[in-house]
This record gives C-alpha cells, structure tokens and sequence, in this order.
C-alpha cells in the first residue's frame, strides 16, 4: 500500500485527538472541565472504546480544525458490559449539532436499539449550529438529522437504558437530548440557557426542583461515578458482597414509640438494603416521595416510599404521584423487582391540590403498577389511608396486588384518617362538648379504639396483610422472595415512560 495514503490517515486520525490540540484542551481544563475525550475515556473501562467518526471534520473548517466535528462517540464496556456513548465538544463550534455529527450519533443510537446497549451521552455546548438554521436544503437536512436523533432516543425509552450527563453550559437543542434520557445527571455548577446564545442561562438547581434533573453532583468525576453505579443495575442483576447496612439490627429504633411523631425514611431505605448500596434519584423534587436504587443481598431493587418528615408528611400530591408512576415505569420497563415503603396519610386534597391537577394526576402510580410485570413487595410501616395504600401498591386485588404483602406492628389503616373518621361516626358527642379539649378527647378515643382494632396482631388476624413481623425480619423476608424469582428483562416492544 502507498506509504503516503497511511500517513495521511495517520496524521489526520492523530490532529483529531487530543494530543494534538494543546490550546483546546488548556482552555476546557482552565474553566474546570474534563474534554470530550476525556469524559469517554473516564466512563468506560481501559482499552475498551472503538470510536465511529473520528475523522470526521466540520466541512468549512481548515484540516483538523473541526475535530471529529465536535461530536467523539463510539462503542464500549462500563464495568465489562457493553456501552454506546457519545460526548459533545464545547471546544469545536461550542460543541454544536450538525447534519455531519446528527449521522454520527445516527449509528451509536442505531446499535443501541439492536443490541439493547446502554446510551450515555455527555451534553456541553449550544444546541444547533448556527449555520445549520438558514433556510434552505442544507437547513432543512440539518433538522431532520436532529429530529432522527429524537425519535431514536423515543424509540430506546423502556427498551435500552438512556443516560444524560450535563457538565456546563447547555443550550436548548442539548436539553431536548436529556429530557428524552431516562435519568439526566448534572454537575453543580452547570447551567441551561434558552433557543438563543442571548437567552440567560440558569442554574441547573432550577432544573432539579422542577424534576427535570435526577441527581445534582459536584464534579464531572462525580458525575461519572454516578453513571457507572447507574449502569450496574440494568447491567448487573446481583453484585457486590450482599453485605447487610450497619443499621439493620436496629431499624425498630428509627420509628418513634409516639404515631405523631416524623422520621426519616431515608434511614429506613438505608437499613433494609445492602451496605452503601442506595443511589436515591430526584431528592429534591417532591420530597413526599422516595425513589432510589439500591441492592438486597446483590439483587439490583427499585425502592418507592413515602417520607413522613416532609411538609406534608407523606402525602401524595401531584408532583409526588409522578414521581413515583415513572419510577414504577422506569423500574418495570428494565425487569427492575419494586419495593414499597408505606406511611401515607392519603392524597393532598383542597384548593391548592386541585389548581396543581391533583385529580388528573393521582392515578398514575395506579395505573403504572396495575400494568407492571415486575415483582413488587411492599412494608407498610405506620398509617395507610384513603387511596394511599392504592398508590403505593396497586388496587389490593388479583394479580396487581402486591407479591408479598407485610406490615409492621405499628400499622394502621383506614377509608380517611382516624381522626376524620371520628367527626363522622361521634359528630353529635363532639358537637356536644363543652370545650374544645373535651371534643378533642372524645375523638381521640374513638380514632384509638379504632386504631387498636386494625393494628399489630389484629391486622393479620383478619388476613389484612401476608404477614405482620418485625421491622428487624423486613430484610431477610424480602429477600428470601428475591431469591425465589430471579430477575427477567422483558422482552416487549419499547415503550415511551409517559408520566413525566
């Protein structure tokens, strides 16, 4: 073969890389960012990347001056299973789209979809190149490469795993990139801007109270971790040592003797599943619910809980009913086996409730776990009310309810609070008090007796509940169900997870 023609691919391949772009590479690194390549080659395991494009260069740039046209991607390994991944370059057209890089993306998402891969994409620069929006043949081309790229990334939800990483400053046509991931992760000091270079950019922490952004984390090594414990749950059905938390012998202690008092159900979530094993997602959207992934005994688990120290102490609003639909969804689509963590005093209701939709969205955790395939376990810990305990774990009946259904002795349940109840049935005594502490006795000790007739032993007396045990046995008896039905990846036609 000519000498001369191996050199030219040689010298062309090498002025793509980033070794051969000293001043690039020092401007990305002083404003605190890893490169594009770097990204790639921190997520995937050494030696592992075959990269698609490479040479491909931005058509009006000068020989190497366009490297990989701004957009490096390729096929991999995360943590020896396969990968597709893609990273845009700020430093190349401020890390743009365009028609040359749309086809290269095109084929990572392309072998996404045949081999079922996981897709991870890292998001830095300004959406569509500028050039690309003059109307026009060239135009036109260039927002059809962006709308292929849309429709594959629809056509992965809930068939392949889809991971976003924001790391600095995005523009709009990025975000749609991210918003159409499975699960988005950004670093702390990122911002988003608007259609336009001139639009303000804002911080990412807006994004995350909105629920658009699952976990906020301080750096792109961070970011990267985050990715990588993300994966091993689709990717992994056991790993690690199984190890039990430090906490789990003493999970009693964590729900106060008084019914009124809050706790954390985080430390709840923490002492059930294995030792460092939680990744929780979305912590500050809807802080009512919990969602995280987390392991017992190896096995991978999807965890959904309402939170009693939050401001409605659990209750479900309309943020909190998406929230845990598209994480049943999520954890459905994958093979992912549910858990349920239950205190819930019911539905948000009134005024306020309503103007947020509250009666369009409370049933989409209903609907999303009547249609799941996966197996769901659900502990309810103290109260359950109303619709609460329909949400939590399905209408009660046939093949939705759940596979095993346990309560603590501290449980309590109803149609309404107790309390409300009580209004009802002894409204005349109440009404009849002579003061406001008398009508407050008079209810309390009709919501108690009530309360004594539906708890502890009682409620699995009346086979309200699989089992009635101790919070100390939670772990073992969930897991001993895990080891009875091993995970399966559904092999269906790909679905879009619709609650947002």
């Amino acid at each position: 073969m000519e000498e001369r023609l191996v050199r030219e691919v040689r010298e062309a391949r090498a002025a793509a890389l980033d070794g051969a772009r000293a001043e690039a590479v020092a401007a990305q690194h002083a404003a605190g960012r890893l490169t594009a390549r770097e990204r790639v080659e921190a997520l995937l395991d050494p030696g592992s990347f075959v990269e698609y494009g490479v040479l491909a260069e931005s058509a009006p740039d000068a020989p190497g001056a366009g490297a990989a046209d701004g957009l490096v991607c390729g096929a991999g390994r995360v943590l020896g299973r396969p990968v597709v991944v893609a990273s845009y370059d700020r430093t190349v057209h401020r890390g743009t789209q365009s028609p040359r890089n749309d086809r290269k993306l095109a084929k990572t998402l392309s072998l996404a979809k045949e081999h079922r891969w996981p897709f991870v994409c890292f998001l830095e620069g300004d959406g569509g190149r500028p050039p690309d929006a003059v109307p026009g043949e060239g135009g036109l081309a260039s927002v059809g490469g962006r709308l292929a790229t849309f429709e594959a990334l629809a056509d992965l939800s809930g068939w392949a795993p889809t991971v976003s990483v924001i790391a600095g400053a995005v523009l709009i046509g990025h975000m749609s990139i991210a918003m159409l991931c499975d699960v988005v992760v950004a670093t702390r000091d990122s911002v988003v801007g608007g259609a336009e270079p001139s639009d303000p950019l804002r911080p990412v922490e807006l994004h995350e109270q909105a629920g658009d952004v699952d976990l906020v984390v301080d750096d792109e090594p961070a970011a990267i971790e985050a990715v990588r414990r993300y994966l091993e749950f689709w990717t992994a059905d056991r790993a690690g040592d199984g190890r039990a938390s430090a906490t789990a012998g003493a999970i009693a202690a964590i729900v106060p003797d008084d019914r009124k008092r809050p706790y954390d159900m985080r430390r709840v979530i923490r002492a059930v599943a294995d030792e460092g094993s939680v990744l929780e997602l979305r912590p500050n959207w809807s802080k009512a619910m919990l969602t995280a992934l987390a392991r017992l005994g190896g096995h991978a688990v999807g965890i959904f809980a309402n939170q009693p120290l939050s401001a409605i102490a659990g209750a479900i609003d309309a943020a909190a009913a998406d929230k845990a639909s598209r994480f049943v969804e999520l954890c459905d689509a994958y093979g992912i086996p549910l858990i349920a963590f239950v205190d819930n005093p019911g539905y948000m209701v009134g005024p306020r409730a309503e103007q947020e939709g509250i009666a369009r969205h409370h049933l989409r955790p209903v609907m999303a776990l009547h249609h799941r395939s996966v197996p769901l376990y659900s502990v309810q810990i103290r109260k359950a009310y109303g619709m609460g305990p329909a949400a939590m774990s399905g209408f009660g009946a046939s093949r939705v309810s759940p596979d095993l259904r346990l309560a603590w002795p501290s449980v309590e349940s109803g149609g309404m609070s107790l309390e409300g109840a009580a209004f009802l049935v002894r409204r005349r005594e109440i009404m009849a008090a002579k003061t406001p502490e008398e009508a407050r006795a008079i209810r309390d000790d009709y919501a108690q007796t009530m309360r004594d007739l539906a708890s502890g032993v009682r409620a699995g007396r009346t086979y309200a509940f699989d089992d009635v045990i101790e919070p100390e046995q939670t772990r073992e008896r969930i897991l001993a169900m895990l080891e009875l039905t091993p995970r399966k990846r559904p092999e269906r036609k790909p679905r879009y997870l619709d609650s947002i």
